[in-house]
């Protein structure tokens, strides 16, 4: 398994800071209904774990698993568990990609944040059923839709920066169409120095495959769950009920 990660890993996580700030109201609004005692809450797509630390905040009994399937973004979430006892007692972490990563009997809850696109369509609609197949009554499935929804070009833009020390960290991309629902990301990432001059620059490229919010909802539907907007490209499945 190629890791797509593995040139820019090092920014991900800390360029992610803000979006995850702004997410984190929808995420939780989305979360409602969790049920730790049914089975662990998941996280797929982990990366490096603040999803999982939310997990672990809002159910503080629960046991979580983990599942990331790049090394890069393992490192920085094992970072994360080893200084925290207590969350190093919960969280299992799975180095297996969503789609074949063995999953609990049953589940509390499921979270799949800013990762969907690197599915291929049969391998996501198949782990719909899965998780379907685990889910209880008003157990939550929490994903959400990033833009482009469309196989497009998406013109090149700065994405987000932040300064650490002396140095700004910053990320941006274009995308272009790769075929009937494939774009592909061309990612840039770099770090600027105090004067604002570039010192470092890493590029990246990956494939991901869009999904707009109506076949979304249809997929889920398909195996059962109701799905519901919380807001900023955040969506929650039930399990349908009558």
């Amino acid at each position: 398994m190629i890791d797509e990660y593995r040139t820019a890993g090092e920014f991900l996580d800390i360029l992610s800071r803000d979006a995850w700030a702004a997410l984190r109201q929808p995420v939780i609004t989305a979360l409602r209904g969790m049920d730790p005692a049914a089975g662990p809450l998941v996280d797929l797509g982990a990366g490096g774990g603040r999803g999982t630390l939310l997990l672990a905040e809002l159910a503080p009994s629960a046991t979580v698993l983990a599942v990331e399937p790049s090394l890069v973004q393992r490192a920085v979430l094992f970072s994360r568990l080893i200084d925290d006892p207590a969350l190093a007692d919960r969280v299992s972490v799975a180095a297996e990609p969503a789609e074949t990563a063995p999953l609990p009997h049953a589940v509390g809850g499921v979270l799949a944040m800013n990762m969907i696109g690197h599915l291929r369509p049969d391998d996501r609609r198949q782990l719909w059923r899965r998780l379907a197949d685990r889910m209880g009554s008003q157990v939550p499935l929490v994903v959400n839709l990033q833009p482009p929804s469309r196989a497009e070009a998406v013109p090149d833009a700065d994405f987000a920066a932040v300064r650490i020390g002396s140095c700004t960290y910053e990320g941006g991309g274009r995308a272009e169409p790769a075929g009937a629902d494939i774009v592909t990301w061309h990612m840039r990432y770099g770090v600027r120095d105090p004067k604002g001059d570039l010192i470092r620059q890493v590029t990246a490229a990956y494939r991901w495959h869009v999904l707009d919010e109506q076949a979304l909802i249809a997929e889920l539907d398909a195996v059962g769950l109701v799905t519901q907007p919380c807001g900023l490209g955040v969506y929650r499945a039930t399990r349908a009920t009558g």
